[in-house]
């Protein structure tokens, strides 16, 4: 990636270069590579902020003591399914956000919310910028079973119906008729 390439790539005045993704370029590459030291500090990118991302950023944080861990997720907001699709009734499928956050506070690891890979930045664009790209998101669209009524008015996919009581943004405007009469 060339900084011309990555002006704006990421959104909200955030650039690839802006988050330390970039490797040096110019006399300055040299000087930092004759004062850095020896050991080889892979970045690893993980596109997707669920359990998926987050299992994959704790293994490599606990297993592998000098790699750089950055996620980007589409969401504003880390934890995807974890967050936005487990029932206010499972508080103990919830209780592994803390196990994220800890991943998260990590110094060796940054998430980048409001990052959709194929808009604001490409997965070509990440393999130049990383050792290793991890792709870790999840189904983006509901399952149909192709059956009739599964149209009308007042019938949801449990996904849809789900992120609307959890808040995911996307179903904000999803008005179920909860009256029981």
């Amino acid at each position: 990636l060339t900084m011309s390439r990555t002006r704006g790539i990421l959104g909200c005045g955030r650039r690839l270069s802006a988050l330390g993704v970039l490797p040096p370029k110019g006399p300055q590459a040299g000087i930092k590579r004759l004062l850095s030291t020896a050991e080889f500090r892979p970045r690893i990118c993980i596109v997707g902020s669920g359990p998926a991302g987050f299992y994959t950023a704790q293994h490599l944080l606990k297993h592998h003591k000098q790699t750089q861990v950055d996620i980007y997720e589409k969401l504003p907001v880390p934890f995807g399914l974890v967050r936005f699709g487990v029932a206010p009734d499972h508080p103990e499928v919830k209780n592994v956000i803390n196990t994220f956050t800890q991943a998260a506070h990590s110094d060796r690891c940054s998430f980048a919310g409001n990052v959709t890979v194929g808009r604001d930045v490409t997965v070509e664009e990440l393999q130049d910028a990383y050792h290793a790209v991890v792709l870790c998101y999840g189904a983006e669209d509901n399952r149909t079973l192709g059956i009739a009524g599964e149209e009308l008015e007042g019938v949801y996919t449990a996904r849809t119906f789900v992120g609307w009581y959890n808040g995911l943004p996307e179903n904000r405007n999803l008005k179920p008729d909860l009256n029981s009469e």
